[in-house]
């Protein structure tokens, strides 16, 4: 049974915590009918979901990175966020941490070709000048002139309160052990190798590596400099002494040498998207004779191993076979016809316009009022007037952000962009989070399921599978037998 947060919200004082009860029940009876449990609920009143100022929002969105549930289950995905850049900003954060924002009343979202939609509207600010990309960028921009922390995940040793960097006190000391050690004189491995040992995970959640510890070496943000690329820099809480911080940079360079002996930069884009058949475990990448020789291969050891450079070229040329013309106008289809079943009508003109005749109708009241008209004559209609333009300006804070204007040939020449993009420049890892949702390792074949319905198969996905050792077997396209059992 899987664990799940319930996040519940109301927007007016005019609602009541009627609507709370309402959303959690509903919830609770899509968590019974779908194998979930609520762990923790988390409820924000009389609060506008366009903005992510959000006391009970931003709480959920901290304890994510603690691993404290699965998924987030919402009423309504307007629950979750109306403004929808924000809504797009943090799903990518979470998904970043393997959480999914589920609907109990709008599971279109869920589908494949909204995972595809989802990817290419994340993409547009790189692939496409279109506004989102634009207000997503200067959103980001004054958020960190605002002194807000902008990333992904915070650094090892931090957690975000308010959108502000704060020292986490559990990982703090660690990270300070960390520094030290290193400082000290004590090998790197040693020190990952004993942090795993011992079940502490990086800021990821995931098992200390080389290149994370590295990387955790070099951020300044541990020394008070959080820094952005062309943003500048912001001060942050410190939690490692500079002459410690130093001193690690030293040692560091003293052993530039050996690393560039021991150094990769081999790109393995297909971890995280891999499964083994006959284990259900992950496929990671791993490097062989100090980083001469690059492979992937399951993490537990059953066998299975492949050659990465040749893996890369050979999923490229499959899905440079598989993606033609009509296929990529069927994917993009799909995603727009998401995003249409998303639009919402922009209903502010409406109100704005009532809201203004209201604010005449009361200004003509006290007008009357000083030319003699006896007061208690338009109480009750002064009264109701009040209550109307409170109504309207509740409504207009929280009516929903419509989505910019998109054509289906946006979506047609964005995914043309991603997979041309691909093809020049060895670069598969946006492609493969658009189209693809896993590739699966057998002892014969190499199976690409592609993130577009097909109910005929098993799992039910578009499949392309080709022969682990036969590198001239014609790719086989659709397959419409249920030929493979996936262990869960």
């Amino acid at each position: 049974m899987k664990k799940v947060a319930f996040y519940g919200r109301y927007s007016s004082v005019m609602q009541t915590e009627q609507s709370i009860e309402g959303q959690l029940h509903v919830c609770e009876q899509y968590a019974a009918a779908n194998d979930l449990q609520i762990v923790r609920q988390y409820v924000d009143r009389a609060t506008s979901g366009k903005t992510d100022n959000r006391p009970q929002f931003q709480q959920m969105i901290s304890d994510s990175e603690r691993r404290l549930f699965e998924s987030i289950l919402v009423y309504k995905l307007d629950r979750f966020a109306r403004n929808r850049y924000d809504s797009l900003i943090y799903k990518h954060k979470l998904k970043e941490q393997g959480i999914r924002v589920i609907s109990a009343t709008e599971p279109l979202s869920d589908t494949p070709e909204g995972v595809i939609f989802e990817a290419l509207i994340e993409g547009m600010d790189e692939y496409y000048s279109a506004e989102l990309g634009r207000k997503m960028k200067r959103g980001k921009q004054e958020s960190f002139r605002k002194g807000r922390f902008i990333g992904k995940l915070p650094p090892f040793g931090y957690k975000v309160v308010n959108h502000r960097l704060a020292v986490d006190e559990l990982a703090a000391p660690i990270a300070q052990e960390i520094f030290s050690r290193y400082a000290a004189g004590e090998k790197q491995n040693k020190i990952l190798t004993d942090l795993n040992r011992r079940g502490i995970h990086n800021a990821a959640g995931r098992p200390w590596n080389k290149v994370n510890m590295t990387m955790m070496f070099k951020n300044r943000i541990y020394i008070g400099i959080y820094s952005v690329a062309d943003y500048g820099e912001a001060e942050c809480p410190a939690i490692i002494d500079k002459e410690v911080f130093d001193m690690v940079q030293k040692k560091k360079q003293e052993s530039v040498h050996r690393a560039r002996a021991n150094k990769t930069d081999f790109d393995y884009i297909l971890t995280g998207h891999m499964t083994c058949a006959r284990c259900g475990a992950s496929v990671c990448g791993c490097s062989m004779q100090q980083g001469k020789y690059h492979y992937y291969q399951c993490h537990k050891h059953c066998g299975h191993r492949i050659r990465a450079e040749e893996l890369h070229e050979r999923v490229k040329r499959a899905l440079a076979e598989y993606l033609t013309e009509d296929k990529m106008q069927e994917l993009a289809q799909g995603a727009y016809d998401v995003y249409l079943n998303e639009q919402v009508s922009d209903e502010r003109p409406l109100l704005e316009k009532e809201l203004a005749d209201v604010e005449k109708q009361l200004q003509n009241a006290v007008q009357a009022i000083l030319r003699g008209v006896e007061l208690d004559t338009l109480n009750n209609t002064i009264e109701e007037l009040k209550a109307r333009r409170d109504e309207l300006r509740a409504k207009i804070e929280d009516a929903p952000t419509p989505l910019p204007k998109l054509t289906y040939d946006m979506f047609v020449a964005m995914l043309h962009l991603i997979v041309e993009r691909a093809a020049e420049t060895d670069d598969l890892a946006k492609l493969l989070h658009t189209v693809i949702n896993r590739i699966i390792i057998d002892d014969q074949d190499i199976i690409i399921c592609i993130n577009l319905t097909d109910e005929d198969n098993e799992p039910p996905m578009e499949q392309i599978r080709f022969r682990v050792m036969d590198k001239s077997a014609t790719l086989t396209l659709n397959l419409t037998q249920n030929w493979l059992l996936i262990p869960a």
